[in-house]
């Protein structure tokens, strides 16, 4: 009998290429079977395991509550340095940020046009990290959920983590967030519209993403970092992530892409069988790595040169509703 014919979950369209990839953040070297979209070039793994929960084990890094130990100076610092990065304003974080570059992802904000005064859901946000570092910098309203986590996170008596998907939201929000977080979900149509139920007039969805449309994938193939196989369901090229925002009725407002050297020696350990979590990774002790100082300037260097013409291999995405 013949076998069904495989199509893309993104747009139906008919299997291209496939390849076969190495579970490699561990270091399992267990594979799996991925495919791309001969249409809207979207890259997705052939079969969800139906054990994927094991691929998430206790010490997986979202989790972590992001709870550090308090230095009153230096929290100030970068309370300050990340404020003007969002919101432009306060001469002393102006100062800070002429000697010393915030975390990349508050000029993403800066760029989304993010305020103190919004309500924000983080999307699959581990153990609310990322939730209790923005509550520290006076954003009030933010919750992050993430089904995998083992129970709400409570912070000063409010959750900061809540154990839930986003289909078990009902509240609105002005900012819904999936930072590399999106991939990992199936029903990607079903995410995108449930999303869009729960924004408030002229909210936004931001979402940050691996994305096929960039050189490192080109160049690395199966050994491409970001594939981060099982875990990564939908390595989305350009084209497709729009293709999915039209099907779900909400508009692109902005993209591009805001890769780092990670890409390249990331995908340089894989190259050379080097698993994430390995003692000689990059990750874990540069100065065992195979890179010298010269070759991560290099990279970081080519990482901003290949944002500016939109070949990152990491891709933020601004959506609203139509």
């Amino acid at each position: 009998m013949p076998t069904e014919e495989v199509r893309c979950r993104i747009c139906d369209g008919p299997a291209g290429p496939s390849l076969r990839v190495r579970e490699m953040m561990y270091g399992t070297r267990e594979e799996f079977d991925y495919f791309l979209c001969a249409d809207c070039g979207c890259l997705q793994i052939s079969e969800i395991p139906e054990n994927i929960g094991t691929y998430y084990p206790e010490n997986y890094f979202s989790f972590s509550t992001g709870q550090k130990r308090k230095r009153w100076l230096r929290d100030l610092s970068r309370k300050h340095r990340s404020l003007y990065a969002i919101e432009k304003n306060g001469f002393f974080g102006r100062v800070l940020n002429f000697f010393k570059e915030p975390d990349p992802l508050f000029k993403v904000y800066g760029r989304v046009g993010l305020s103190r005064k919004n309500s924000i859901l983080d999307v699959g946000g581990g153990g609310g990290g990322h939730a209790r570092t923005l509550r520290g910098l006076g954003f009030g309203n933010i919750l992050a959920v993430d089904p995998f986590i083992d129970a709400d996170v409570i912070l000063d008596g409010e959750v900061l983590a809540k154990k839930a998907s986003i289909f078990d939201m009902n509240q609105t929000f002005d900012l819904i967030t999936f930072h590399h977080s999106f991939e990992h979900m199936d029903q990607q149509k079903d995410v995108l519209e449930k999303a869009k139920d729960l924004l408030t007039d002229g909210g936004k969805v931001l979402i940050r993403i691996p994305t096929v449309s960039s050189e490192a994938f080109d160049v690395y193939q199966e050994n491409w970092l970001n594939l981060d196989a099982p875990r990564h369901f939908y390595l989305h090229s350009h084209k497709s992530i729009s293709l999915l925002a039209e099907a779900a009725d909400l508009k692109v407002r902005d993209l591009w892409c805001d890769s780092s050297a990670f890409q390249f020696w990331g995908s340089e350990e894989y190259l050379a069988d080097i698993p994430m979590n390995d003692s000689r990774s990059y990750s874990n002790s540069p100065e065992n790595s195979q890179f010298t100082s010269a070759q991560i300037t290099a990279f970081e260097d080519k990482s901003r040169k290949l944002n500016a013409e939109l070949r990152g291999d990491c891709l933020c995405v601004v959506l609203s509703a139509q």
